[in-house]
């Protein structure tokens, strides 16, 4: 009787994301990477696939040449294959196929120059694939790509038959794919070995071409949780089975030891073995991504639904074609993950017509070098992993966030310097762009400057979005709203200390409220009695005066009374100038006079006020941000903590963050001269509840000042924030 055989390809992903802490690099190596590589080594006869993002790969060469001297033995003695990708991990769909083309070659050339070896097989970040990624994956040269299991199921295709691989084509250019195995991802490390080696032996069979195929990211073995005493300390190890011995070198024992199971690689496969046959995917990811980006009250439907049909074995049929949302709706869940998506395609756009300018002028060997580099922060920018949120932080990191605007706002400024170079600009200029940069269909403006961007979005509420500081690389915008997740419900008992918000956190939204309490703003639980919180504001005034912008927005709203629910016409005008470093805002509003109607109008000056929200973002260490007013004697420890709830009557505030030296102040003036004492200022972190690999964490994501005014029959309040 022939003997049962079964193919092991084993698949290592490496990744970090770009511009992670220095020491989170430093640990995981010690606790994964490290440990990981030099087990791998000691078994010659074991065969191992191994993925690195490009910017940790290179941190390896420059750090860790002991390391990459342990992989490039490997690689000479036919042990390993290395796999590519694009080189900051984006995410294709979500990024012109030129770019991901070129990303892909970027680490390619690495992985040739360093280790001598032809790439053949690409990685998909996150396992996200849409049905015309072949074309270009082809185009780079790759034969193979790796992806999940959930996309078979979606095409009818059983649990058994994702045991072998397929091939697909776009445009008539063919790849193979190797479904990844979801029972062996989901045992190692976390069950004995023996419990991995039990389900290899119920999936091999005499004709030997069944492959059974474990990927892991390499960070699981060794950082999350205590997977390094489980997987690198005898005696840490699992207990039953295993005898409390290490897991990875007790595993990779067991497949060199055992002759029933083949240790091969993914390139040895296609070679081996042809594919079972021609499948068309449809988008999709792993399975749990496609329920994190579903939006919140679906996604709780959905997970219930799906937890009821995978543990019914009567509703597998209908399980094997239940399907989640699409991995780009994450631009849609979370406005701020688009807001970076739109931005990296509007510079991006700006270095094309650069590139243009300097071709159709003979000028582009010139600058190629400085044209590279500007490439490079673009490419940076489009590192996955801040423009979703799932078992990570992701969009609730908000140092990745930073990272992704520091890169953009660095291209910008190297693409004008160019451009005043190549035209003989002046240094200092100002420009009004009305554009859709949401692409939602309706108008957006940009004010740029040789200092600022800002960002307007007159459809919501005539709220500002973003306002780079370009002298630092500096979205001091880049909050985070405290969006409702679905992971929420599991704490009902901490309920007080999960604060969402019902709108996004944008600048000049306007608030009408009674007289609440710090709490209630804090925590956006008042009672809203008007509808300019998100109103469609027109634009009035769109002009240009030398180096000053000015931008109006009016809105013709509605107050509801408090207690009649009666409501009464308010007119808003929120008037923006730019120049310099300053940014002046003017609010005026006005009541008109209706006939029988001044009690309703009396009740609603008497007891109801306009707050209008000024969120802001220090990326520093929170320890040293400060705040001041010459209005405020701050006695308390430590000295005037910036992410402290505090509220005083005044029309001055100013913050530091230490780190960067950034400071922001605002003055607040009434232009009728009349109480000139009733502003009050109310001051508050922004704290996302958040669900991370760490378990549930309160997650800073800026501060809100929100200045208070007494409504009038008719007012005018000018603010003027000035960044330095």
């Amino acid at each position: 009787m022939t003997e049962k055989i079964i193919n092991l390809p084993i698949v290592f992903h490496f990744h970090q994301p770009v511009d992670n802490y220095p020491w989170v690099f430093e640990d995981v190596y010690e606790k994964s990477y490290e440990p990981l590589i030099k087990s791998i080594f000691q078994f010659p006869d074991l065969k191992v696939t191994l993925h690195f993002s490009g910017n940790l790969l290179e941190w390896f060469i420059d750090n860790k040449p002991e390391f990459i001297s342990l992989i490039k033995k490997m690689a000479k003695r036919g042990q390993i294959e290395i796999i590519g990708g694009g080189f900051y991990e984006p995410i294709y769909s979500i990024i012109p196929v030129r770019d991901s083309i070129a990303q892909m070659r970027k680490l390619s050339d690495l992985i040739k120059k360093e280790f001598g070896l032809e790439v053949k097989g690409v990685w998909l970040s996150e396992r996200v694939w849409e049905p015309n990624y072949p074309s270009f994956l082809c185009e780079v040269g790759y034969k193979y790509v790796i992806v999940d299991d959930n996309h078979f199921r979606a095409t009818g295709i059983s649990q058994e038959d994702t045991l072998y691989s397929y091939i697909t084509e776009d445009e008539g250019k063919s790849l193979r794919v190797f479904p990844i195995n979801e029972p062996l991802r989901y045992l190692t490390p976390w069950k004995p070995t023996t419990f991995s080696i039990d389900y290899l032996k119920s999936v091999a069979d005499e004709k030997g071409d069944r492959i059974a195929l474990l990927i892991s990211d390499a960070e699981k073995m060794g950082v999350w949780g205590t997977t390094h005493q489980i997987c690198y300390v005898d005696g840490e190890g699992h207990q039953e089975g295993d005898d409390g011995k290490a897991f990875i070198p007790t595993f990779f024992k067991h497949v060199v030891m055992t002759d029933w199971i083949n240790s091969i690689t993914l390139s040895e496969c296609v070679n081996k073995f042809t594919a079972k046959g021609l499948v068309y995917l449809p988008t999709s990811s792993y399975d749990k991504m496609e329920e994190w980006v579903l939006l919140t009250p679906i996604r709780k439907k959905f997970a219930a639904l799906r937890k009821k049909w995978k543990d019914d074995p009567n509703k597998q049929d209908e399980y094997m074609f239940l399907k989640g949302g699409f991995w780009r709706y994450f631009l849609v869940k979370y406005p701020e993950s688009n807001n970076m998506h739109k931005k990296m395609l509007y510079v991006r756009e700006k270095l094309i017509s650069l590139e243009n300018t300097l071709y159709k002028n003979s000028k582009f060997t010139k600058y190629e070098g400085e044209i590279a580099k500007i490439w490079d922060e673009i490419y940076k920018a489009q590192c996955n992993d801040c423009y979703w949120h799932g078992l990570f932080g992701g969009v609730y990191l908000q140092f990745l966030r930073f990272s992704v605007y520091n890169h953009l706002i660095n291209a910008e400024n190297l693409i004008n310097s160019i451009n005043q170079k190549v035209h003989s600009l002046p240094n200092k200029y100002i420009s009004i762009i009305p554009l859709d940069f949401n692409k939602d269909s309706k108008e957006d403006i940009i004010i740029e400057s040789e200092l600022l961007n800002i960002y307007l979005n007159p459809s919501d509420g005539g709220t500002i979005f973003e306002i780079d500081y370009k002298p630092k690389s500096y979205n001091i915008l880049n909050t985070l709203t405290r969006w409702p997740e679905a992971y929420h419900d599991d704490f009902e008992a901490e309920s007080e200390k999960i604060m969402t918000d019902r709108y996004r956190r944008s600048m000049l939204r306007a608030r009408v409220f009674r007289d609440v309490n710090l709490n209630e703003l804090h925590s956006d639980k008042y009672e809203e009695h008007a509808n300019l919180i998100d109103g469609e504001y027109e634009i009035i005034k769109n002009e240009k005066s030398g180096l000053s912008a000015v931008i109006e927005m009016s809105f013709n709203g509605l107050i509801r009374e408090p207690d009649s629910n009666e409501h009464y016409p308010i007119e808003i005008d929120k008037k923006i100038k730019v120049m310099n470093n300053e940014i002046e805002i003017i609010l005026k509003g006005r009541f008109r006079e209706i006939p029988n109607r001044e009690t309703v109008l009396k009740r609603i000056l008497e007891e109801l006020f306009l707050g209008i929200d000024f969120p802001f973002f220090f990326n520093g260490d929170p320890n040293n941000f400060r705040w001041e007013s010459h209005q405020v004697l701050d006695t308390r420890e430590p000295k005037n903590s910036l992410l402290d709830a505090f509220e005083y009557s005044g029309t001055h505030f100013k913050a530091f963050d230490g780190d960067y030296g950034l400071s922001l102040e605002f003055q607040i003036e009434n232009e009728l001269k009349e109480d000139s004492n009733s502003v009050k200022i109310f001051k508050f972190p922004i704290i996302a509840y958040a669900f991370t690999d760490e378990g549930y964490q309160e997650i800073y994501q800026g501060v809100n000042m929100l200045l208070r005014f007494k409504l009038k029959k008719e007012f005018e309040y000018r603010v003027i924030l000035k960044i330095v």
